[in-house]
């Protein structure tokens, strides 16, 4: 992902998010939701897929309960007593493979983005600049209020606040952190709103890309190959 074409990357994200939502049984979406984590876990994004799992375990969870225990239909005994829905096992294990494999890719894209590398082949393919710097700019301010916040409730925790504990001591202390962070946000933008238009960021016209990332022939055949096994995956659904 750290060589491959800025473009590659995001194809190869859509195309499992449209192959999640598409495969129609659970076996495969578990399988595509394995070739995930082990394609993350060799470009090097293995915190994505831990993360993965910490997302999805309370959707699980929350399946679990509603689909396979409290669900209606045909039941299978359990082997430690009571009874499971079958059907309910069937759609439980479908929806938590499929969200599990959109939100791995999502993290796995996040986590590998090279904002400057996307920026000059948005450039070079001639893209409005204003649309990709707003993408660039949306991905990019997740980990940095991430760590804006981290940073403000270490502040807070030195000045008294109470940020642990009880979960009626978390609930006042949200304001105390929410507030100062909304302001920071704030004023962060305008910042570099104004940086930014001192720049050119609204000027109309061609730019040119300094350094344009290489668009190998792996790189087409990954997009195009993308691409037509989602349409074939498609058109067999339509087929059925």
């Amino acid at each position: 992902m750290t060589r491959a074409h800025p473009f590659t990357d995001g194809t190869l994200v859509l195309a499992v998010v449209a192959l999640a939502l598409l495969l129609p049984t659970w076996p495969a979406t578990a399988a595509l939701y394995l070739a995930t984590c082990a394609v993350a876990l060799v470009v090097g994004a293995g915190t994505a897929v831990r993360l993965g799992i910490v997302i999805s375990l309370p959707l699980w969870v929350l399946l679990g309960v509603m689909h396979v225990i409290l669900g209606e239909g045909p039941r299978a005994p359990f082997v430690l007593g009571g009874s499971y829905a079958l059907e309910g096992l069937d759609w439980a294990l479908h929806q938590g493979t499929r969200l599990a494999a959109i939100v791995t890719a999502s993290l796995a894209f996040a986590a590998r983005f090279d904002a400057h590398r996307f920026l000059q082949a948005a450039i070079a393919r001639g893209w409005p600049f204003t649309a990709a710097f707003v993408l660039v700019a949306t991905l990019d301010a997740a980990d940095r209020f991430g760590a804006q916040a981290v940073r403000l409730r270490e502040a807070q925790r030195t000045r008294g606040l109470k940020v642990r504990g009880s979960i009626g001591a978390r609930l006042r202390a949200i304001p105390a952190l929410a507030f100062p962070l909304m302001l920071a946000a704030l004023t962060e933008a305008d910042d570099r709103a104004l940086a930014l238009e001192s720049r050119g960021l609204t000027r109309v016209g061609p730019r040119t890309a300094l350094d344009p990332p290489p668009d190998r022939a792996a790189d087409r055949l990954a997009r195009w190959g993308a691409f037509a096994v989602v349409i074939a995956v498609l058109a067999w659904r339509f087929a059925r």
